[in-house]
């Protein structure tokens, strides 16, 4: 599920500069200004599928692993997620 995010996590997300962000198996939160960007929600909705199709707890362990081993920008989940987003 995709929310509008308000509260202390609309302020997190002012503050990181992030649009949105998914908090598996709780569901994904983005700024409201962005509800309405498509590709934002794709990304953020395959992380959801990430984590669903692996398993919470090892969406978790492997998302640290690779960001620590390749970088945000780089990690595996990431580079999935971006590719979801074009279609």
């Amino acid at each position: 599920m995709i929310y509008p995010a308000r509260g202390l996590l609309k302020w997190w997300l002012e503050r990181t500069r992030w649009a949105g962000v998914a908090i598996p198996p709780f569901g994904a939160w983005i700024e409201p200004a962005h509800l309405n960007n498509e590709r934002l929600v794709r990304h953020e909705t395959r992380h959801l599928e990430q984590a669903r199709e692996m398993g919470v707890l090892k969406w978790y362990v492997l998302y640290a692993w690779f960001t620590l081993r390749h970088g945000y920008r780089d990690n595996p989940l990431e580079v999935d997620a971006r590719a979801a987003e074009g279609t």
